[in-house]
């Protein structure tokens, strides 16, 4: 049996390799690895013989492992320092006097005396501003993505691609991030970001109808954010996640 109504619901959940792109001063050196989170969400269409459009409820996270290494500051001075330096001389040693001659008679006595110098050297001091440390950084958000739907339907199966933008609301969030060249580091949970995130989402399907109502699908995903999260900040994070999805779809009578 065909479908009878172009009203769609589909529910889908899934995993999802995650990471983020850090830029800013001092960013070069870090390290950042994806880690694996999941989606959920609902989404009604409206479905014609090849389009479609409708609305979605997604929920969702992004999450890194951010590698950061030691920092350190170092202080190069000028010090004044004295010391003892050996010079030899002669030094004339008088024996006696000779009358006749009305002179002074000695000899030249060969030593070494030391004498008070003074020098410069440079002293440098170096100070740790931060250690190396690892942590992993999540922001989770429910996102209302707008949907477009292109698809081919061939008897019970149905191929597809349907995406388009969405406007996220942060829910939660955790991990930190390295101060601005300076000591420590700073939770997310005291850093500016912002509530709301335009993003976008990105699938491909392969949907099973096994009755006039009720099909399953597995779907390759891509979904990803459009602006920095870290609102007035010195480092900028984008978030983008890849995985797949598997879906549920009712066909409304």
């Amino acid at each position: 049996m065909s479908p009878q109504s172009p009203w769609e619901l589909s529910f889908l959940g899934g995993a999802f390799q995650t990471t983020s792109t850090y830029n800013g001063q001092g960013t070069a050196d870090w390290q950042v690895a994806a880690q694996q989170t999941y989606g959920f969400g609902a989404e009604l269409m409206h479905l014609g013989n090849n389009f479609g459009v409708g609305l979605g409820l997604h929920y969702g996270s992004y999450a890194d492992r951010l590698s950061t290494p030691e920092l350190s500051s170092s202080t190069t001075a000028l010090q004044r320092y004295w010391y003892l330096a050996d010079v030899d001389t002669t030094i004339l040693l008088v024996t006696g006097y000779d009358s006749v001659a009305m002179a002074y008679t000695g000899i030249n006595v060969p030593t070494t005396i030391q004498v008070i110098q003074s020098a410069y050297d440079t002293v440098t001091t170096s100070s740790l501003l931060r250690a190396a440390s690892e942590r992993v950084n999540r922001t989770s958000y429910v996102e209302l993505p707008l949907l477009f739907d292109a698809h081919l339907v061939q008897g019970r199966w149905s191929i597809g691609l349907r995406g388009g933008p969405s406007l996220g609301l942060l829910t939660t969030r955790s991990g930190s991030i390295p101060r601005d060249m300076d000591e420590g580091s700073i939770s997310l949970n005291e850093v500016t970001m912002r509530r709301f995130m335009l993003g976008w989402t990105a699938r491909a399907y392969v949907r099973y109808r096994f009755n006039s109502a009720w099909s399953v699908g597995l779907e390759p995903a891509l979904r990803g954010q459009l602006l920095d999260g870290l609102d007035d900040h010195g480092t900028t994070r984008r978030s983008t996640a890849i995985g797949g999805m598997l879906s549920l779809s009712y066909r409304l009578r």
